[in-house]
């Protein structure tokens, strides 16, 4: 979107017809306009007891008058039918930001709309961290565009900017980048790919656990690198992981012959030597079958600590956590060490 690339999204969501996008633009606009569509949206977003029966009320309301549904709600707080819901609160909750508009900066605005409205407090109820983490980015975005526009933004102006990228999602107009999963590429080809995030963590997935699973991962790969017809373009990203520990090229990557690569910028020997044993290391985690794993509950013999009972499996750190009957703390024991499965009979 920064570059104004145009794009299309195969198998999935663009970033602007996602649901929660939706709603936080409809907020935007209802504040700047009070549009119908908007309110229709999210006047009931989060739950405000406006129902099928309270908006067909004002759909005729506004019908009967020529008005908008705004206007129908506004002018209908203390009817018997509608100030037995939450409206007078959403009617505030709208009038207040209209009027605060126009000293806001626009990103200031969402974040406050979202907070206020309760939107982001039933997304966290509702444990969707996916919808939050879209929101974070679209707060981002907004952001961005303020800091790069070099000009006071209005709400109005963003909101024209932003309906060029939703309406370019919506067209199909000729050529533009395809982007899709590896998944979704299976026995398609095109002339040129690009394949983004060769790192371990990534692709191979963190998650995985078993050989198995690694294999299907090498797999996937192989599919992704075999879809280029003419240019093949790999990308790994430098730094750290968000956990603060180092990022390292995918084992995918470092499988290639070195001779059939053209780098823009060599990783250093010594981030390569680091990946590799990183890699080597990784491999001693891997178990052979998920289905041979012990249950939790599962009373255990290991050969220095004694008896003790299987309390959890750790698979992100591929290990039991397991409480021994001679010690206070559980310990975690690796998958692969060899425990002995005893009964207390």
């Amino acid at each position: 979107m920064r570059e104004k690339l145009p794009y299309a999204i195969y198998s999935g969501i663009s970033f602007f017809e996602r649901k929660e996008i939706k709603d936080a633009l409809s907020y935007l606009r209802m504040i700047a306009c009070q549009d119908d569509l908007s309110f229709l949206r999210i006047a009931n977003v989060p739950k405000r007891n406006l129902g099928r029966r309270r908006m067909g009320f004002l759909q005729d309301y506004a019908a009967e008058h020529g008005c908008s549904l705004w206007r129908a709600l506004t002018e209908n707080l203390d009817s018997d039918i509608i100030k037995k819901s939450k409206a007078g609160e959403f009617a505030s909750l709208i009038d207040s930001f209209s009027m605060e508009s126009r000293g806001l900066p626009v990103s200031e605005l969402l974040a406050d709309v979202l907070d206020r409205s309760g939107y982001e407090t039933m997304l966290r109820t509702e444990g969707s961290q996916e919808r939050l983490d879209n929101l974070a980015e679209l707060k981002q975005s907004v952001y961005e565009y303020e800091t790069t526009c070099g000009e006071e933004v209005t709400l109005e102006s963003y909101l024209a900017h932003v309906a060029l990228f939703t309406n370019a999602d919506a067209a199909d107009n000729g050529d533009r980048v395809k982007l899709m999963t590896v998944h979704a590429a299976k026995g398609l080809e095109f002339p040129y790919v690009f394949l983004c995030g060769l790192n371990e963590g990534i692709f191979p997935a963190r998650r995985v656990r078993t050989l198995q699973a690694m294999e299907e991962e090498r797999r996937l790969a192989f599919v992704a690198v075999t879809r280029a017809e003419k240019g093949l373009f790999l990308s790994e990203a430098e730094g750290r992981n968000f956990d603060g520990s180092p990022r390292y090229p995918s084992r995918f990557l470092l499988d290639i012959d070195q001779s059939l690569l053209t780098f823009t910028r060599e990783a250093g020997d010594g981030l390569i030597r680091e990946a590799r044993s990183y890699i080597e290391n990784s491999r001693n985690w891997l178990i052979e079958d998920e289905t041979t794993l012990l249950a939790v509950g599962t009373r255990i013999r290991h050969n220095i600590f004694g008896p003790g009972s299987v309390l959890e499996l750790d698979k992100d750190r591929s290990a039991y956590v397991i409480r021994f009957d001679n010690l206070s703390t559980p310990r975690r024991i690796s998958f692969r060490v060899k425990l002995e499965v005893i009964s207390d009979s």
